[in-house]
């Protein structure tokens, strides 16, 4: 209920839960939420409530299992989770196309995000995410397996991070003026 109430409000969302797919009717597929004692909601996020929200973020990450994977349908393509952010108005998605490693998955994403921050692009943060990966694995997890599952579709363009220190410096200012 939370995510629902909410979810329109912010430029970046992150979603590292557990994914699964309804390959024979993909607006079944869902996210499963933690376990609340909410009597309305069953903290489940299905791909058919997703195609009714206003989500309007400029990049949705699915850290989750499958996220990218669905049924395809002629004229539309595959059927995913990613499918139902894009139609809620998601500029751009991080899916997965396989079940996800719990202990590479972390390093990627925490990667990706520095690489977003020094301003690349959406698929050359994701790129060089993959890159450092490689550089600094251990030998055992150098399979693509450990870290080719993630792609990215929709815009690609560098995301604009504020940079809210600059008030410090003239609350600071401020201050020492007073």
């Amino acid at each position: 209920a939370n995510f629902k109430k909410n979810s329109g409000r912010y430029n970046i969302l992150h979603l590292a839960l557990h994914g699964e797919v309804d390959n024979e009717n993909p607006e079944n597929s869902k996210l499963f939420f933690t376990k609340t004692k909410d009597t309305l909601e069953d903290d489940l996020l299905y791909t058919y409530e997703l195609f009714a929200m206003d989500i309007p973020a400029e990049l949705t990450v699915l850290s989750a299992c499958n996220t990218g994977s669905g049924k395809i349908a002629k004229g539309e393509g595959i059927m995913s989770l990613g499918t139902a952010f894009q139609y809620a108005g998601t500029k751009s998605i991080l899916l997965s196309s396989w079940e996800i490693s719990d202990q590479t998955t972390p390093v990627l994403m925490k990667n990706f995000y520095t690489n977003l921050k020094k301003g690349m692009s959406k698929p050359k943060a994701l790129q060089q995410a993959k890159l450092d990966y490689l550089d600094t694995a251990d030998p055992n997890r150098l399979h693509p397996f450990y870290w080719g599952a993630f792609y990215l579709v929709g815009d690609t363009t560098p995301i604009e991070f504020r940079a809210t220190y600059h008030w410090y410096w003239i609350l600071g200012l401020v201050v020492l003026f007073i």
